[in-house]
């Protein structure tokens, strides 16, 4: 010490060009924290792993979804919803300058709209596909909020990038306020403690170099070697630093002070202060690096980011051991200026009291610790929460539009869960698929999952054309209308066959007529043979006299007068039965509609129909009839020819009666028209002889009609009878596929296998397929909030669906892992449990070999390791009846039970040590004695020291961060326990009750 007095000068220039250099080359340590200091799940976790699978599938992506919600606290209005139009149509303009890649919004896919609008229609969400090459995070919701400005509708964004960048943002603002606070803080309580306005500034010269200098070792560590870094490096620096820096100084101060009164001079002082107290800070500044740097053996970055303070307080203590030396050398007595007390050091009359009662009144002093910590640690439950969103605050527009989701399409749709299969072979065939619907059937039978959305679920319900339920149910309805059909055209054959019975009268009575007139045209035949020959001799006896004549002609008028009339009676009588043909003409033409392709495409559709025989006969019993139907309708044809010719015949006969009626009237003329009569009756005789021939073909032609007939009516008939058994077996098909569709344990899909082949499902193989087509991914989302417990727990239930659902399949020797938040605050849990334990077990070996070395005694660090065991379950204990039960918060943050830990004891044993090692040096004195002075020397000292501790981490506070809003009060709650309660009430019990057993199994 004295040679480090003499070159002191040398030290401080030093220390100066050290810092300033440091200083200048040093990062940024507030860069190093964006681009470093993430929150990252270790090797081995599932989370991690599913980070790497989707990197090896997919490529390092670098774009990132950003959810943008439009919101009201009613149903937004039509004016609303336009605005919110308005905002998707000014991003979609200008998205190359917001380096946005893709809106995913139903006011461009109306397919979205049940996906995309809230049911209660209070929240519209778009989905912002952002490429962070050209765009981060932090800015864009800058550049958003100048693009949607004058939008006239509540609009907030979010996803899990932006809420971790919120939590850096608001830890860098903390710290900032945590720095001033300290300093302000720490000023002020030094001024009261030594009364002056300069000792202060020497803890404040000498922390704020080891800040500094710290830092830029830290930063440099960071840079070179990836030293573990986190948010939380800083303040956690800043208060340690400050607090024990402080704490240690005001014991060197103190000492020094009291070394100054007994020698009176200042190097003495010094070397006597530092031999005595020196060495108390020592041990408790090893101790305290030994427990911080145990962290570095936990797994986690974010714990092992802590175990900067342990950089710090090397500095810290190389600084204590040199630059406040150089103080005390260079100030002397006015360190103290301007005091205008005494330099003497008075004792703790607070610890005096409290040390006497507990030496006098040891059941009862134990009692009343058990008072105070008992019921508390009987209640404490030990929840923590990994909720990073009561982390930030409900005031940050992000965690409003994660409320705002949460409210309106349930929590988990913002951050789902991730599930990635990697495989060997390709998974773009129907066999992948249906393993993947298995997959997706059995995640969504685990508590609490809300829908899983897959290829073959990429809306979070199956497709309903793949399931085998759905298929039945539509097969069943179309069987029903082809039943329905068939016992139509079954109808329509039976009423047909119903009419063609109807008219067989009719028919009989045409073919009877036609029959008449057979015989009626033979007769008029016969009559016109008569008529020829009466004419005959008439013309070869017009000489003999116009009487004989007129006589002859009145008699051959009478003939053709009843001619007429029997070819008048044909006509009627045929045009009768022509009536009775035209009735039946419509149903007749029904079967016009019947083709020959009707059967092909209803033996397309019916698998399996035209294989049946029944079907068959059917269907050639029907064909039949049309053909007959059509010549028969050929028949009618020439019917109505034949009647055009005895159309003329009719006129002929006219005419010939026309003539005899001339002959009547001018016999003179009789030669003349008696020769064109004669020239006409041979014609006339010729067309009746062919009408007549006609007339017996046209029954002929009727009677195979009837014949025809019959057949069609009895193929009508067998026709309609086997559409009646078609239509009975298509009613119990149609019942069965509708049973089939409605049983809900029918674990039936089915994809046809040119699926993949198009063009839609490509677009959904884009989303949950990597290119090479090797990885597949899906996504479930919860019911609950991705950050609850209660979805935490489901992780392990999804692994164990995935065990299940791929068990003898071909994905199961795929690599399979969970990801997403919700993943990760799993992994999390546990990790930070096994880290917790093994952080703990280690800090405890340590600290316990440092207080043997230090005390010569394995019984005095036991009692002092248990009083602080007892004070840190206790303020946890505390804390959350606070934070949980009266202020409402889901837990203690996950974080803080292992910081809180390692900072409380760490820092508690430094308290253990100004006591104990001030209780060592009076050994020669009753043990009880021995305790009593030493509380008296040095509760003034501890009191101060935990007042500038618990100030530090008080400034904690307004930072607003909630796990270091928890910590500072689990330190502060402790630091006062163990300050007013457990070190004076407990710890003079114990050294009492063991007597000379204190150093055992050493001596005093």
């Amino acid at each position: 010490m004295q040679r480090m007095l003499k070159g002191r000068w040398w030290i401080v220039l030093i220390w100066v060009i050290t810092m300033v250099g440091l200083v200048y080359v040093a990062p940024s340590m507030s860069d190093l924290v964006r681009e470093k200091g993430r929150i990252e799940v270790p090797e081995g976790y599932s989370s991690k792993l599913a980070s790497q699978l989707i990197v090896e599938g997919y490529g390092k992506r670098n774009s990132s979804q950003v959810a943008l919600v439009f919101y009201g606290d009613q149903k937004l209005t039509d004016h609303e919803i336009k605005e919110a139009e308005e905002a998707v149509h000014r991003l979609e303009q200008n998205k190359e300058s917001l380096g946005i890649k893709k809106i995913t919004t139903h006011f461009k896919e109306k397919q979205l709209t049940e996906t995309l609008v809230s049911k209660d229609g209070k929240a519209i969400l778009a989905s912002l596909n952002v490429d962070q090459k050209k765009r981060s995070l932090s800015t864009l919701t800058k550049s958003l909020s100048k693009t949607l400005d004058g939008i006239e509708v509540k609009y907030a964004y979010t996803n899990e990038s932006i809420i971790t960048s919120q939590l850096l943002q608001k830890s860098e603002a903390g710290l900032k306020k945590t720095e001033e606070i300290t300093v302000i803080f720490i000023l002020l309580v030094l001024l009261l403690v030594f009364r002056s306005v300069v000792a202060p500034v020497i803890p404040l010269l000498t922390v704020g170099i080891t800040y500094l200098t710290s830092q830029s070792v830290i930063s440099l560590l960071v840079d070179q070697f990836d030293f573990p870094i986190s948010g939380n490096t800083r303040i956690f620096l800043v208060a340690i630093l400050f607090g024990i820096g402080t704490d240690y100084c005001i014991l060197l101060l103190s000492r020094f002070k009291e070394e100054l009164i007994h020698s009176g001079q200042v190097v003495p002082a010094i070397i006597e202060t530092y031999k005595r107290a020196g060495r108390t800070v020592l041990i408790s500044g090893i101790a305290v690096m030994v427990g911080f740097a145990s962290i570095g053996f936990s797994e986690f970055n974010l714990y092992q980011s802590a175990a900067a303070v342990a950089v710090g307080i090397v500095v810290l203590l190389i600084a204590l051991f040199t630059l406040v030396p150089f103080f005390m050398a260079l100030l002397g007595k006015a360190i103290y200026w301007p005091s205008k007390r005494k330099l003497e050091h008075k004792d703790s009359r607070l610890w005096g009291f409290i040390g006497s009662f507990s030496l006098s009144r040891p059941i009862l002093s134990i009692l009343l610790v058990a008072i105070i910590c008992v019921p508390f640690m009987m209640a404490y439950k030990g929840e923590v929460s990994f909720n990073s969103i009561e982390e930030i605050g409900e005031d940050v527009p992000t965690i409003k539009a994660f409320r705002v989701i949460e409210q309106s399409f349930g929590a988990g749709e913002s951050m789902p869960t991730k599930l990635v299969f990697k495989n060997d072979d390709r998974l773009d065939s129907v066999d992948y698929f249906y393993v993947v619907e298995r997959i997706s059937r059995e995640l969504d039978k685990v508590d609490l999952v809300a829908s899983v959305r897959s290829i073959t679920r990429p809306m979070g319900e199956p497709f309903e054309k793949f399931l085998i339920t759905k298929q039945s149910e539509k097969l069943g309805k179309g069987l029903g209308k082809g039943k329905e059909g068939v016992e139509k055209v079954s109808e329509g054959l039976k009423e047909a066959n119903d009419e063609l019975t109807k008219k067989e009268p009719e028919l009989k009575r045409a073919t009877d007529g036609i029959q008449r007139l057979i015989d009626g045209t033979s007769l008029a035949e016969s009559k016109l043979t008569l008529l020829e020959t009466y004419l005959s001799k008439m013309e070869q006896g017009m000489k003999a006299g116009s009487v004989q004549a007129k006589k002859e002609l009145e008699t051959a008028k009478e003939k053709t007068q009843e001619l007429l009339r029997m070819y008048q009676n044909f006509s009627k009588a045929y045009k009768g039965v022509n009536r009775d043909l035209q009735q039946i003409d419509p149903l007749l033409n029904q079967l016009d509609q019947i083709k020959e392709e009707h059967f092909q495409n209803l033996e397309k559709n019916m698998k399996g129909l035209g294989a049946l025989a029944e079907y068959q006969k059917i269907k050639g019993n029907i064909l039949s009839a049309i053909e007959k139907k059509n010549k028969m309708m050929k028949f009618r044809s020439n019917l109505e020819k034949m009647m055009e010719n005895e159309d003329k015949v009719t006129k002929e006969i006219n005419a010939f009666t026309q003539g005899i009626e001339k002959q009547v009237q001018g016999l003179e003329k009789a030669a003349n028209a008696q020769g064109q009569i004669v020239k006409q009756l041979p014609r006339l005789t010729d067309g009746l002889s062919r009408m007549n021939d006609g007339q017996r073909v046209l029954l002929g032609g009727f009677g195979k009609l009837r014949d025809q007939l019959e057949e069609l009516k009895s193929g009508l008939s067998q026709g309609a009878d086997g559409l009646n058994k078609v239509s009975d077996g298509l009613g119990v098909a149609q019942r069965y596929l509708t049973d089939l569709s409605g049983t809900s344990s029918v674990d039936g899909f089915y994809m046809p296998a040119d699926i993949v082949e198009d063009k839609g499902f490509q677009n959904v193989l884009e989303v949950y397929l990597s290119p090479d087509r090797k990885t597949v991914t899906m996504d479930v989302v919860f019911k609950s909030n991705p950050y609850a417990r209660e979805s935490m727990d489901q992780v392990e239930k999804l692994k164990e669906a995935v065990h299940r659902a791929t068990k003898g399949t071909k994905l199961e020797n795929a690599t399979v892992a969970i990801g997403g938040i919700t993943s990760m605050n799993a992994d999390l849990k546990d990790m930070s449990n096994q880290d917790y334990s093994r952080t703990v077990t280690l800090m405890l070996l340590g600290i316990g070999l440092v207080l043997v070395f230090l005390f010569r005694s394995f019984m005095m660090p036991i009692y002092i390791i248990g009083s602080l065991l007892l004070t840190y379950y206790t303020s946890m204990a505390i804390n959350e009846v606070l934070f949980v039960d009266i202020l409402g918060y889901s837990g203690i943050s996950w974080i803080v039970p292992f910081f809180a830990f390692v900072m409380l004891i760490a820092l508690g044993v430094d308290y253990s040590i100004f006591l104990m090692d001030r209780f060592n040096e009076y050994h020669d004195i009753p043990v009880a004695d021995a305790m009593l002075f030493s509380m008296k020397k040095m509760g003034t000292v501890i009191i101060s020291a935990v007042i500038i501790l618990g100030g530090t981490f008080a400034a904690m506070i307004p930072s607003g961060l909630l796990s270091l809003i928890q910590i500072a009060s689990i330190i502060l709650i402790g630091l006062c326990l163990y300050t007013f309660v457990v070190l004076p009430l407990l710890i003079p019990v114990l050294v009492k009750s063991l007597g000379k057993a204190n150093w055992w199994p050493f001596r005093r």
